[in-house]
């Protein structure tokens, strides 16, 4: 005897093979497309407390890579506005000297204008600006970290009136610098007296852009080139001697303050490489992880296409079939 099924029942099975062999095509096709199984449940036999301790670290060091970018991008435009002012003071100072030298009125004078220029040139680069903050403001990273340099000259014009010796404004513009409460620590610095926060780039790892424009080496280099640039607007006009001890002063101090400088830069140098490494470690716990996480979840290529070509042939021998049948006539039995 031959077990045998109605029209209805076969056609209903016909159906529900279609569909099953449909959707698991439609799951292979996806799992060999993104790698990953659609039934991460099944994958895990259920426990998912690895697979979400496995997200969980991922997702943290997303935000760690957003902070450390953030942070090495700072760094770096850090040191790149650090480095233009030594070598524009640099080369100022050379000038400097080299007018000391000469000793003439006119290359005096035109060394100031050049430090003039210099001094503005410094000061805006000391108002970098990156993403949206403040580089040299300390915590204040919302707002310029030095009055315009146009009106921190103005300024000093008005301290130094009426000294007529080199010793006497250049003592004027050390105290209108160095002073507490001082002209620059009212006037010149529109920062913030406390230091930038942390950056928080890893577990347990922090940087700190603690650079200002009122630490004591810009100070420096500032008051350095204000020396040689007031004389620009007229300071010691007509007398020659002093302007040149004024002119002698200016370039020692810039050769001075170059080491200390150069010691600022090299910290932030530092601080620029464990960023760099930070990233790295980070980087490479991330492809940890996510190897971890594809070992637990992930479709292998070659069984999922396997799968999903005998889906396909199955499909196909299920349409074939069908069609066939709905060919046959009663008659066909007819002998």
């Amino acid at each position: 005897m031959f077990a045998t099924f109605g029209d209805m029942a076969s056609a209903f099975h016909s159906r529900t093979m279609s569909a099953r062999l449909k959707s698991d095509m439609s799951r292979l096709g996806v799992e060999l497309t993104t790698g990953i199984k659609t039934n991460i449940g099944a994958a895990v036999s259920g426990d998912f407390g690895p697979i979400a301790g496995i997200e969980h670290s991922l997702k943290t060091l997303e935000s760690y890579k957003l902070a450390t970018d953030e942070a090495s991008t700072a760094a770096s435009a850090m040191q790149q506005s650090l480095g233009a002012i030594q070598t524009q003071s640099q080369e100022l100072s050379s000038g400097l000297l080299s007018a000391t030298s000469s000793r003439g009125a006119t290359l005096i004078k035109a060394t100031a204008h050049d430090a003039e220029q210099k001094f503005l040139a410094t000061v805006s680069h000391l108002n970098t600006n990156v993403m949206g903050r403040s580089l040299f403001s300390g915590a204040a990273t919302d707002r310029p970290a030095l009055a315009k340099g146009e009106d921190m000259l103005a300024a000093l014009k008005v301290e130094i009136a009426g000294e007529t010796t080199a010793a006497g404004v250049s003592a004027r513009i050390d105290a209108w610098f160095d002073d507490p409460g001082g002209g620059f620590e009212t006037v010149g610095y529109l920062g913030s007296d406390n230091p930038a926060g942390p950056i928080r780039l890893g577990n347990g790892e922090t940087a700190e852009l603690d650079m200002q424009a009122d630490n004591q080496e810009i100070r420096d280099v500032l008051k350095a080139i204000a020396k040689s640039a007031v004389m620009a607007d007229g300071a010691l006009d007509g007398r020659i001697d002093e302007q040149l001890l004024l002119t002698k002063a200016a370039g020692e101090g810039l050769l001075t303050a170059n080491d200390s400088f150069t010691l600022a830069r090299a910290n932030v140098g530092a601080l620029e490489a464990r960023i760099e490494n930070v990233s790295t470690r980070n980087e490479a716990e991330k492809s940890a992880l996510e190897i971890s996480r594809n070992e637990l979840i992930a479709a292998d290529p070659y069984d999922t296409a396997t799968e999903l070509q005998a889906a396909y042939g199955q499909l196909e021998s299920l349409y074939t079939v069908t069609a066939r049948m709905s060919q046959l006539k009663f008659t066909d039995y007819m002998r």
